[in-house]
């Protein structure tokens, strides 16, 4: 098989005709980008940004919470690392001769020969799991899948460039008569069987060797022109994607910048409201599906389900809007509003917040900013929001709670306990700050009042605001009322800061969260801990645990806002672990996968339509028939209380937070 000028000509002819239209494609996309909106945090932290590109792009992690996938999608990706090379190579080939090797990667060298034996392995195992794919898509239709041409042709593309590889090696090696080859055993395995009993390659096979690499170098040539204009972007973006996500984005929402009167518009209003890290998300989504199968909206039948809210973005800034951004002219059509005309105003309003999408998804797309984002825009611009939260709003303005209860009446709660107040007790380790489930919910009290008789036990001062606490203003936030968070926010730190606080102590995750993460963006810097955390270090470094009556199951559920936004999965585990007597049962969603209540996002205070998201939890969880659930979360103690109830269990599960069950197990 030598070089012949066929070979040289096709290829020289399509490398340009398919660069052209490639860089063409990507330099549009690349000047959407630079139009949109700078990110509101400077790209730093690069040691981090390096551990998580190993770790998520190059070790692919994230794919292998959903293990079988996860193995063919890594392989796949892996493979063509290895086979960038041997691609180089083909080219090489093509244009110069069948002789051509890359330095160090002859055939003779050691060197050369591993290059051979890994790439060999490479090919067969990438057309293994392509052939895997195909039956998972068009055999098992998995139902997060969705089935394009382009999908089919990327599948067909990638399996043609494999067995057109393996044909031209084997080939390659039946001419020359090699014999079986440790280095390159499925070229040279093929080789025999081509050169047959007489050791020689027939001329119909020869040709067969020409047409396969001409063939693959076309065949990568036309999956480049095709990169740009489908799902398969992300093989260019995700590198990019993976590093450059705002590391502190989960569980911090950025702060708008109300008094700047230079801005129109608040929020996410049109494409054009997007940063460029949004655009870039866009991009890069692999239509995967796996966020949906996180989404507790969508898996209990609701409208939301953020990879379609992701591909309609996609699809309209490709589609309908990219001509308007680039050229910057004003037309005499208005200008298309991201809600309704391509999201679903109903889709926006069903999102818990709760990060489940972000946490599955294996290039670090981001959803719940843009979904507030869009939330912003309703409720700031316009003033658009569900009926049922303008009695919440009114709540939170009048009575600084969501309740509407009077705010005289918030540390009535405490009126029998003999507590201090911060005001007179400045000395105290702790402000225990119950927020406002703690204070006004009859189910959440308790537990407030329980954590009062542990940190007594445990000879910890602390104090509280009585009727001086208000919201933190985490609610108003996530439902887009930015205006009243924020006067909330302010109001908090003026306070906290005129008393001297300097550690707060909170049972809510999502006060815990909003302390933490989002109050140094407006000044307010508190040592921030969670009751769970305080009782786990306890129970840690005691020597002799608390004896439980019985021996009992107990299974766990982790709040969102305290495992999967702030990464705490083991404080509550550590308290039931150190209880003798009790048992800790892992359900299938659990940690990271953790399902959400329905509480979060502000969901607690709208109507739910289809089924109902604490109801599915509950069941969920119900599977390991535990004779407890633990939870560490105002919110979530509510929610699958109120499912015990309503499916008739309560008696026969109990609903509590941890600090109950520590405290009953210290007073037996």
């Amino acid at each position: 098989m030598d070089h012949t000028f066929f070979h040289a000509l096709i290829v020289s002819l399509a490398i340009p005709g398919a660069l052209y239209p490639f860089i063409k494609a990507v330099h549009r996309k690349f000047a959407l980008l630079q139009k949109s909106n700078p990110v509101p945090d400077p790209i730093s932290e690069h040691r981090v940004r390096v551990k998580e590109l190993l770790s998520i792009f190059l070790g692919q992690q994230k794919l292998f919470q959903d293990f079988k996938p996860g193995i063919m999608h890594a392989v796949i990706f892996w493979g063509f690392l290895a086979l960038l090379l041997r691609a180089i190579t083909l080219f090489m080939m093509c244009l110069f001769g069948f002789q051509f090797h890359l330095p160090l990667l002859g055939s003779n060298q050691i060197t050369g020969r591993l290059f051979s034996l890994i790439t060999g392995m490479a090919t067969v195992s990438v057309l293994i799991m392509v052939i895997y794919a195909m039956y998972r898509r068009y055999v098992q239709k998995v139902k997060r899948l969705i089935n394009t041409w382009g999908a089919a042709f990327v599948l067909g593309m990638i399996a043609m460039l494999m067995i057109t590889d393996l044909l031209f090696d084997g080939v390659f090696h039946g001419i020359r008569n090699t014999g079986f080859l440790w280095y390159s055993p499925f070229g040279s395995t093929l080789g025999i069987l081509f050169a047959g009993s007489s050791g020689i390659v027939n001329p119909a096979m020869v040709w067969l060797g020409h047409f396969c690499i001409v063939l693959h170098c076309l065949g990568i040539l036309a999956f480049l022109v095709y990169l740009p204009s489908g799902k398969h972007m992300h093989i260019l973006t995700s590198v990019f994607n993976v590093y450059l996500r705002p590391l502190h984005r989960t569980g911090r929402l950025v702060k708008l910048d109300l008094d700047d009167e230079t801005i129109e518009s608040f929020g996410i209003e049109k494409m054009d409201d997007h940063t460029w890290k949004d655009v870039l998300d866009l991009y890069t989504c692999t239509e995967c599906g796996r966020c949906n199968d996180q989404c507790p909206a969508a898996l209990t039948g609701k409208s939301l389900a953020p990879r379609e809210i992701t591909i309609a973005e996609n699809h309209f800034l490709q589609d309908e809007d990219a001509d308007r951004i680039l050229t910057g002219c004003a037309t005499d059509e208005p200008v298309k509003q991201l809600i309704p005309d391509v999201v679903s105003e109903a889709a926006i309003w069903e999102c818990t917040t709760c990060h489940a999408c972000e946490q599955a998804c294996p290039v670090n797309i981001g959803y719940v900013h843009r979904i507030i984002g869009l939330r912003r825009a309703a409720n700031l611009n316009r003033g658009e929001f569900p009926k049922e939260l303008k009695r919440v709003f009114k709540g939170m303005e009048n009575n600084s709670n969501p309740w509407n209860i009077g705010a005289s009446k918030r540390g009535d709660w405490a009126s029998d306990l003999d507590i201090p107040f911060f005001s007179d007790t400045p000395n105290a380790e702790f402000l225990l700050y119950p927020g406002c489930a703690g204070s006004f919910d009859d189910r959440a009290i308790k537990v407030t009042k329980t954590l009062v008789q542990l940190l007594r036990k445990l000879n910890i001062s602390f104090a509280i605001l009585g009727s001086d606490e208000t919201c933190c203003g985490e609610t108003a936030r996530r439902l887009g009322e930015e205006a009243l968070g924020q006067s909330l926010i302010h109001a908090n730190i003026e306070l906290f800061n005129e008393l001297g606080v300097k550690s707060i102590l909170t049972t809510c995750p999502h006060c815990y969260n909003t302390f933490k993460n989002e109050y140094p963006d407006f000044g307010g810097n508190f040592k921030v801990i969670h009751h769970s955390q305080l009782l786990a270090g306890w129970v840690r470094n005691n020597p002799i645990f608390p004896a439980a009556v019985q021996l009992q199951d107990v299974t766990i559920h982790d709040p969102c806002y305290l495992g999967r936004v702030n990464g705490d999965y083991d404080s509550a585990r550590s308290i039931i672990n150190g209880i003798s007597g009790l048992i800790t049962t892992e359900t299938e969603k659990n940690r990271s996968k953790s399902m959400c209540c329905g509480a979060g996002g502000g969901m607690f205070w709208m109507e739910e339509t289809g089924e109902r998201i604490n109801h599915s939890r509950f069941d969920e969880l119900m599977v390991q028939q535990p004779s407890q659930i633990a939870v560490s979360c105002p919110y979530c103690l509510i929610m699958l209380s109120d499912a015990a109830k309503d499916k008739q269990v309560q008696d026969a599960v109990k609903v509590q937070d941890v600090a109950e069950i520590l405290l009953s197990a210290i007073d037996r």
